[in-house]
This record gives C-alpha cells, structure tokens and sequence, in this order.
C-alpha cells in the first residue's frame, strides 16, 4: 500500500476558521495538501527504514518537548496517557495558528483558494471558446435548422431565395416578375407587411407625429446666404477625372453641383451618343467629403431620394501644425442635401436612370455641429403622404428626428431650409461626458442608441421617453444595427474596444451572447444586417490594426463566425442589400467589391467568386499651388475611376497557401504509406482512410485561426481622399439593384449593377424570370455539394471550433 509520509505524523482536528474581526486573511487560510508524488513509499525496504526513521524523529521531537510536558505535570499533576495526549494535541493546535505565511504556501507558491490570475500572454489559447452543435465545417444543408429553426416554412422560403440568387454570383438580377419582386421584398415576413406597416405609420402620424411636426421650427434661406454662412460646403476648384475602359481613358473635369452620365457598360455617355444607349448610373461633385449618405424607402415607380452628408474637406485636412486645425467647437454649421433622380421603364418593365441630370431637391441647414450619420425611417410611404422620418446624429452628441415633406413633385431648382428646431430632440441622461456615438430605427415609433459609455438606450418617439437603458459594453460604442424587420429587437453594438455583442432588447437581462475573440474597431459603418439570411456582417473580430477580412454572424449562432471576403487595404464601410443577400465592401485603396452572400455561405467545398466593381484613385495638387486654386481657376486633384475588371477567386491568399501545402504534404505521406504497407495488403490503408473520414474536422479543412486576424501582406498607407467613405443599396425593391457609393475626393457615383434579364431563349427553356420555372432548389444544390466533396483545395470558414 502506498502511503505518504506526511501523512503519519499528522494529527486532525476541527479547523480554526479564525473569525476574528481584528484577522486577517492570510491568518484564516488553512494550508493545502501537496500534490506531489515525490514522498510516495514504493518498496517495503524503503517502507521499513523509513518507519525507523519517522520512530528516530518522533522521539527526538518528544524530547525537545519534554519541558513543556513536565510543566504541564506540574499544573496537573499526576495524569493518564490520555490526558497527555489530549494536552499535546491542544499545544499543536495553537502552533498551527500561529504559523508563517510561508509555511502556509505550497510548493507553486500559491495560497488554498486563491483565485488565479488572468492570462495574459497573448500566445496562449483564447480563454473565451465556443462549445456547441455548430462547426466550422457545418454544411450548409444541415446549418439551415440551426440557424433559422425557429421557422416552420424555413425550406420553403429558402428554397425561394435559392431560385431567385443562386445562379447569380457576383451582382443581383433585375426582376420584373411581380412574385419574385414579392418574395425579395418582404423576405421572412408576410406578404402584406409593407402595406400594413404603411398604414400603421399614416395612423400614427394623424394622432401624434402631427402634433409634434408642428413643433418644428424652419425658415427658408436662399443660395447666397447659405454659401456665406457656410452652411453649404464649397470646393475650392473642380476635379480632373479620368474615366473609361483601362484601355481607352480619357479626362473630364467636372464642377461641384454638376454630374456626368455613364452607360450600362460603364462608358460616358457624350452628346454623339443615340438615344438608344442605356443609361447606367451617374457621377457627382458634392463639394466636401460624404461621410454618410442614405436612400429613401418608397412605395412604387417614382423618382428615387438620396440623402448626402456632406463635412467641409478642411475638417479632416492635414496641417503641419495643430493649432492652425480647425476646432470642434468652431465647426457649428452642418447640411444634408437631398438629391431626386428620375427614371424610366423600358419594354421589358425594368426601371433605369434617366439621362436627365439629378438635381438638388432639397438642402437641410442647421447650427447644430457637423453630421456624422443620416438614416431614414424604414417605413417605405408613397407620394401621397406629408413627411418623412430622417434620423439627423450631429456632433454635439445629440439625435433629432427631422421631418421632411414630400419633394418629389417639386418643380423648383432647389430649397434651403435652415431647421432652427427638430421634430424631436433626444438628448443622453445628463451624466459626465456622455454621448450618443449611433443609432437605428427599430420601427417606425422606436429608436436605440448607442452611447460614449457602452450603453444602450431605447426611446419612444411619440410619446418621448427613455423605455430601457443596458449597459453592455465598458467603452463607447461605434456601430448599432438592429435586425429589421423579422428581428427589429435584436441589435448587434461594436464597441471601440472589447467584443462584438448580440442583445435582444425584449430580453436584455437573459438574452445575450457574444463573439469571444476580442476586437478593436476605430472605424464605423462596418456592420451590416442581412434580412433574408438574418444575420450580421461585420470586420472579422480581432485586435489586428491591419484587419482586411468580413464575416457574417447569424443570429441563432452568433459566437461562430464565417469568412465572407478579403480585401486589399482596410475595410471602410460595408452595405448589405434589403431586398438581396449581395454585400458591397469599400476599402482604404478605393476598391469596391461586391459578391453574392448566399452563395459564399452555401458553398462548403466549392470556391465561389467576387469581382472589383470600381477602383478610385485620387491625386491632390503640390503644396505649394494648394493655396492659389481658386484664383488662377486650378483643379483641386486629379482622380481616376477604373472599372472591368475580371472576376477573382473569393478566399483568402494564406488559407489557399496553407490548403495547397497540406495537399501536398498528404499526397506525399500517402506515397510513403503506401510503400510501406505494400504486400502487406490492402486492408490497414483503408481502415485508416476510414478513420481519418470520420474523425472531427474533415479532411482538406485549414485552421485559420491565426490566419483571419493577420492581412495577406504588409499595411499600405493610401492618400486619405482616396478611401471609399460611404456606401448603400437602393431599400426599393424595383430598384433594389442600384448602388450608391460616396469616395473621400467628394464624387458620388450612383450605379445600376444589376444583372440584365435575359429574354431571347431556346423553346422549351425557362428564363430566369419567369412565373413557374424548374431552377433547382436547396436539394439539388446539397447533391451537388456531395459529389464535389474530393475536393481539398477548401478555404476556411471560420476560425472557430
């Protein structure tokens, strides 16, 4: 038997708790058993020799203490063993409550029931994972019941989706069907959604909203006074733009307020051109640079509102010296130009821009402090209604609900109205410092913000009050987007440090989740909700200042990540359609890339494409001219928009890398395997292809956790005018394949990227548009999953387990 030699000479008692007000903690502490096997009696020599030298021991401890025995005799008197014994164990309890710190530590130098530190090295495996059903390698197919088992019709409706946007890769198709035009709008929800929200809204204006658009106070103002005031900011000289094919560019200048026509194909259209070129889109000087633009949802074919943000380029202008910047306090004046495009229908009912120039509509002025973010209520309303909802975030750290009239069936060049009052103010508590940094419309009658604090506040607008207040991040939060319209309650925060968080508002206290990788994150409008996958898009979760990669998050599912694209550069803003899964990515070189979300998700083996939809690039003047530009009549820069590019492989360069090397890597052990094993038979190879087939992870998978939160090359620095500063999809869902996307140099360029209908087709062969077409569903995609799984050239997923 094994027995520990400590354990003979010790003696048991009740343990002194030492409860003591005047103790201390360390005195209270009660020593921890070793856990070391170094004491262990092995042998029964061993065991014997040292029975002797325990007996040597215990009576030369008993004669150190035989003073303290004779003085307890003396007291006593003559007693028993009995008594001895008793005396002896009460000295060494009082001994053991008088010890040493150190002789209460063990031998790692820890005290029993110290709570132990937090790591620290980042090396080490992350000390927050994921332990559930879901996998990095689970399919599609099967992830359907988890990601939206919550709906009883989920095949069905996806089984639509994958009709309507499979075939289609890289950029939406234009529907004219008025069933498929049906299921792209409302996604997850009823088909009378829209209408019944649209009169909800006309009911809730009549008996509130009414009352309170009264309350707003404008006044008009003309051109004149709105250039001196600086309401309206003004470029010191135009922009020399090189556009057209690569191969055949040539120079334009164009003006702040002016706009050039573009093709289909993406050339410019000239006055030789016929009146049967098709128009493609339009590009804008608006002066400054766009930090925030947003469409109007509406109801029908009408002309179509967007709404700019537009900050003077001195604010973000680089001076050799910081005092000769500008200061916040002194950046009062701020305006929203809303601009109307007209369209046309063709033959084939697909609505098209005009060749007639957009115009400014409308130009909102205010003394409240720059703009940050502009969003509109999500609420599409026809002509035939008063106002709409504009959601205004300034610099003062203040949100104000602005009503807009109707200026659709406006005849008038353009009109200033400079808003002295909002609709409805909603200001912070009035704590220290605190702010609102987001926000987003729930519904038509709820609005949550994000604060400097990391809180979240949900408001009622009518009437305004403060419904709930959650504190869930411990640092400003940069990002809030809610998923409206099937999960309005749910929100998603991205916080300036820490990690990205999922909260549903109804049940905020027990419904919350997280991803557990943290994340630093300086840049906003990089968070995106896909209503018909109904999950977020965000940067992929990481403290790596160079971060090119996207993944999406769903919402049943949020702590397990997937890849969706790599960038070059940095990502600057991202925009996920309303009415399709296609996802547009801006980065800090000037790329816009665009790709089909569904089919990145779906595809587990197969390698799925994205393609550059433009490139910008933006030269200023030298220095030294940079002040003579508005006398001498000189540009301000130079820009160049290239566009045709080639479709690209959508995956990361290091996971190809590292999937390419462990084939070869398997292909050469197979060789070595199979010349040791030869002769011995044909059964041991099989078994071990068997088990490798089953266990865990699937063969040909890469574990990138450590490739996503690095970039595939080094961190470039790019002019700051050249970045993409803005980016959104048409929420209309006749026009849901337009684009808008707003560059650092001040141009805007609105694009009709959708894929043209095809209608010359063999007999007996459906079209894409068709009322009963035979497009294959979500079985036949899955069979064709299974027959390409010898594939190992795979790109990871994600990086979680």
């Amino acid at each position: 038997m094994r027995l520990r030699q400590s354990n003979r000479k010790k003696r048991f008692g009740q343990p002194d708790y030492s409860l003591e007000l005047d103790g201390s903690d360390a005195d209270s502490t009660v020593p921890r058993a070793d856990s070391s096997e170094d004491e262990f009696v092995v042998d029964a020599a061993a065991d014997g020799d040292d029975g002797e030298a325990e007996e040597a021991q215990s009576e030369q401890s008993d004669g150190d203490d035989g003073d303290d025995d004779n003085d307890v005799e003396k007291l006593t008197g003559p007693s028993s063993p009995s008594a001895l014994k008793s005396a002896r164990t009460a000295k060494t309890k009082t001994k053991a409550s008088v010890r040493t710190n150190d002789d209460r530590l063990d031998k790692s130098g820890c005290v029993f029931n110290e709570v132990p530190p937090y790591p620290s090295d980042p090396g080490q495996r992350w000390t927050r994972t994921y332990i559930g059903p879901i996998k990095r390698w689970t399919r599609f197919y099967e992830l359907i019941d988890w990601w939206f088992g919550d709906k009883p019709e989920r095949r069905a409706i996806l089984d639509g989706f994958f009709k309507l946007w499979w075939h289609h890769e890289l950029i939406p198709p234009k529907l004219t069907s008025q069933s498929r035009l049906l299921i792209a709008q409302c996604g997850w929800m009823p088909g009378r959604f829209a209408d019944d929200q649209r009169s909800k809204f006309r009911q809730l204006y009549n008996d509130r909203l009414v009352y309170q658009f009264r309350q707003q106070i404008s006044t008009h103002i003309d051109k004149v006074e709105t250039s001196s005031r600086w309401f309206h900011p003004q470029a010191q000289g135009g922009l020399n733009v090189l556009l057209g094919h690569i191969s055949d560019q040539s120079t334009y200048h164009i003006q702040q307020g002016k706009c050039i026509s573009f093709s289909n194909s993406g050339n410019v259209i000239s006055d030789a051109d016929d009146e049967a070129t098709i128009t493609g889109g339009w590009l804008l000087d608006v002066g400054g640079i766009p930090v925030s633009i947003a469409w109007a949802p509406m109801q029908g074919h009408v002309s179509q509102l967007l709404a700019i943000a537009v900050a003077p380029f001195l604010d973000q202008a680089y001076h050799q010296n910081v005092k000769d910047s500008i200061n916040r306090l002194d950046q009062k004046e701020g305006a929203i130009q809303i601009l109307r495009f007209e369209t046309v229908a063709d033959r084939e009912g697909v609505f098209r821009p005009s060749r007639r120039a957009p115009k400014l509509s409308q130009t909102l002025c205010f003394s409240w402090g720059r703009v940050s973010r502009i969003q509109w209520c999500p609420i599409p309303l026809a002509a035939e209604d008063a106002i709409r909802l504009l959601g205004v975030l300034c610099t003062d750290g203040k949100l104000r609900v602005i009503g807009v009239q109707n200026v659709l069936e406006q005849e008038s060049d353009e009109e200033s109205v400079q808003i002295e009052q909002p609709m409805i103010l909603l200001e912070p508590p009035k704590e220290s410092s605190i702010e609102i940094t987001c926000f987003t419309w729930i519904n038509m009658n709820r609005v949550a913000t994000g604060l400097s604090d990391g809180s979240v506040i949900v408001w009622s607008l009518s009437p305004l009050r403060i419904l709930q207040r959650h504190p869930i991040h411990s640092t400003a939060i940069i990002d809030i987007v809610c998923g409206y319209p099937s999960d309005p309650f749910i929100v998603s925060t991205v916080p300036i440090g820490g990690v990205l968080t999922l909260t549903d508002l109804s049940r905020p206290s027990a419904e919350t989740t997280y991803h557990p990788n943290m994340m630093v994150s300086l840049q906003p409008n990089q968070l995106a909700w896909s209503p018909h996958l109904r999950g977020f898009a965000s940067i992929w979760p990481s403290a790596f200042a160079g971060n090119p990669n996207l993944s999406f998050l769903p919402v049943r599912g949020f702590s397990v990540c997937r890849h969706l694209i790599t960038v070059t550069g940095q990502p600057t803003c991202i925009s996920i359609g309303p009415c399709h899964p296609y996802l547009l990515t801006g980065a800090t070189d000037g790329s816009v890339w665009v790709f089909n979300i569904l089919r990145k998700l779906s595809s587990h083996r197969e390698k799925t494409m994205k393609v550059k939809l433009l490139q910008h690039e933006f030269h200023p003047l030298p220095s030294l001219d940079a002040g003579n530009n508005e006398e001498e009549g000189k540009p301000r820069g130079t820009c160049r928009i290239l566009h045709g590019f080639l479709p690209e492989p959508n995956s990361h360069p290091i996971s190809m890398k590292m999937a390419k090397t462990q084939k070869l890597n398997r292909e050469k052990n197979k060789k070595g395997s199979q010349a040791k094993n030869k002769g011995k038979g044909k059964a041991k190879v099989g078994s071990e292809k068997a088990q490798s087939n089953t266990s865990g992870q699937p063969e040909g998978e890469v574990d990138e956790e450590a490739v996503m939160t690095t970039g595939p090359g080094p961190i470039v620095l790019y002019e700051p005018q050249t970045r993409i500063t803005a980016m959104a999809w048409n929420p209309n869902v006749e026009f849901s394949w337009w684009a808008a996307v707003a560059m650092g140099s001040g141009l805007v360029r609105v694009i009709d990227i959708g894929a043209e209908p095809q209608t010359k087709r063999p007999d007996n062969v459906p079209g894409p548009n068709d009322e009963d077409d035979d497009e294959p569903g979500i079985d036949a995609i899955d069979e064709e999953n299974d027959e390409e799984e010898g594939d190992d050239d795979v790109e990871m997923v994600s990086s979680e387990d």
